[in-house]
């Protein structure tokens, strides 16, 4: 089993949203632009260097319709109860993991371009037998799991990642940037790429 890559994935998360979050920070305090020298990054460069007036919007997030799977490991977004009614809003939740974050308060509004659902976010680990330090997963049917039908904000963004590894690199692909953020404290759970088939 291979316990490491959500564990990977959450680091890289949390890294991804620290870097969006200070690119609207730094927009701000340089009245509205912010400058990234990496052309991969370039489209977030780019709605992070929007004036402040431009990102303000009223956001609300869409129940997720049917259940979307993230990757080939089981993790999935899948449509809440019906009678769902987390006691943060979409905005609230983002506003409470900006201002938690290593990065500071400020910059709380969710960048232009990013989608928000409302659903239940699994993420398995792998076998339970497997698992070993499994005192912080919750286990159900042989399955470790870091999440399991977490009621949850996911917001996305479009965008190019890279895969493989350092030795096997593959060429940028078109993919989908999730963070998934508990819709009850406002704790980010994970930051994963989601990519496109093709």
């Amino acid at each position: 089993m291979n316990t490491r890559r959500p564990r990977s994935l959450a680091i890289i998360g949390s890294v991804g949203l620290a870097a969006l979050a200070g690119g609207l920070l730094a927009s701000q305090a340089s009245g509205g632009r912010a400058g990234n020298s990496q052309a991969a990054h370039s489209h977030r460069a780019a709605r992070a260097g929007q004036p402040a007036a431009g990102r303000a919007r009223a956001v609300t997030a869409s129940a997720v319709q049917t259940t979307i799977t993230l990757n080939d490991y089981g993790a999935t977004f899948a449509p809440p109860p019906a009678t769902a009614s987390p006691p943060l809003t979409v905005q609230q939740a983002w506003a409470q993991f900006i201002q938690s974050s290593a990065v500071g308060s400020g910059g709380t509004e969710i960048p232009s371009g990013t989608t928000a659902q409302l659903g239940l976010f699994t993420l398995p680990v792998g076998p339970a037998a497997d698992c070993g330090g499994c005192s912080k997963l919750i286990v159900q049917n042989g399955t470790a799991y870091s999440a399991l039908n977490q009621l949850a904000y996911g917001y996305s963004d479009q965008s190019t990642c890279v895969s493989g590894n350092d030795i096997h690199p593959l060429p940028p692909s078109p993919c989908t940037q999730w963070w998934f953020i508990d819709a009850n404290t406002g704790h980010m759970i994970v930051g994963m790429e989601q990519f496109q088939a093709g």
